[in-house]
């Protein structure tokens, strides 16, 4: 386990899959980040590469074969190395091997930072193509949140305050890939989105186009909890269908999950990253604590 800590936070983050496990006030003790409870959801908050989400069959097609992808990729369960370490940051890094290369054809080395700015957790990814060839992934976060307000029995217990320009979200179905239908946004009175069973009875909020640009969880008396920005082009916001958890997930992703009975190129899906031989591709998500 690997410690970084400033004036304001501590942040905690494992070396199997580079995952944050806690996110802590340093003056007050309180603790933002959900601790894994497995009668709901043993994660914290998975680093997800090469894939976001599900494809159809786990199955892709590219350079005339198929290939078996799991959820959300691999490397979560996967034992990283530390490239760098300061008080303030830390740099994990994991290089693709053999037994990789089997699911995922494309030579590559994956770094994730943690930096702390003041009450802000930055967290860097970078992905270096070591083969010969363009190569093809998503990847995104998954960082859990606790609820302050939870109490069992309640019908709500927090509010997701969107900014950008949210028109219509996605719902993943079958195997946790897209439905064709378009839906509208679960806004309520106050113009901001419940958290509660109902608002996650079809599963995933999902968000494409960039449309979110930034969300914040806000306590049920208005004040906000965190807030996460990122470059994404899109958002999950999750909790467990049908029941009621004392957590929920802002996931920043670059890329969405299979279409339903998706048949097409892997390189064709959409929300597609990609980086020339010897090139390097970067993404970014930054959580504030209040």
């Amino acid at each position: 386990m690997q410690k970084i800590e400033n004036n304001e936070l501590r942040v905690y983050i494992s070396e199997k899959g580079a995952e944050m496990q806690t996110l802590t006030d340093v003056k007050t003790g309180r603790e933002y980040f959900w601790q894994g409870d497995p009668k709901y959801w043993d994660g914290r908050s998975p680093v997800l590469f090469p894939a976001t989400g599900g494809l159809w069959n786990d199955t892709y097609r590219y350079d005339g074969k198929e290939w078996k992808m799991p959820k959300h990729g691999f490397v979560k369960a996967k034992e990283w190395e530390v490239a760098k370490h300061t008080k303030c940051s830390v740099t994990f890094t994991y290089k693709l091997t053999d037994e990789d290369l089997a699911f995922f054809p494309f030579p590559s080395q994956v770094f994730v930072t943690y930096r702390l700015r003041g009450r802000k957790v930055v967290v860097d990814f970078l992905v270096k193509n070591q083969g010969t060839r363009t190569m093809y992934f998503q990847m995104g976060g998954h960082p859990a949140f606790n609820l302050p307000n939870f109490k069992e029995g309640s019908k709500q217990d927090a509010y997701i305050r969107l900014e950008g320009n949210p028109d219509h979200i996605l719902r993943a179905r079958r195997q946790g890939c897209i439905q064709p239908e378009r839906f509208e946004v679960p806004y309520d009175k106050t113009g901001n989105i419940p958290v509660c069973v109902q608002t996650f009875a079809n599963e995933a909020l999902i968000f494409e186009k960039s449309q979110v640009k930034a969300a914040t969880l806000v306590d049920l008396k208005g004040n906000d909890i965190v807030r996460v920005t990122t470059t994404a082009p899109c958002w999950l916001f999750w909790s467990m269908q049908d029941l009621h958890c004392p957590y929920v997930c802002f996931e920043p992703w670059y890329g969405l999950p299979d279409d339903e009975e998706y048949a097409g190129l892997y390189q064709q899906r959409p929300y597609l990253n990609k980086a020339a031989k010897g090139k390097t591709w970067e993404g970014r998500y930054t959580i504030e604590v209040f």
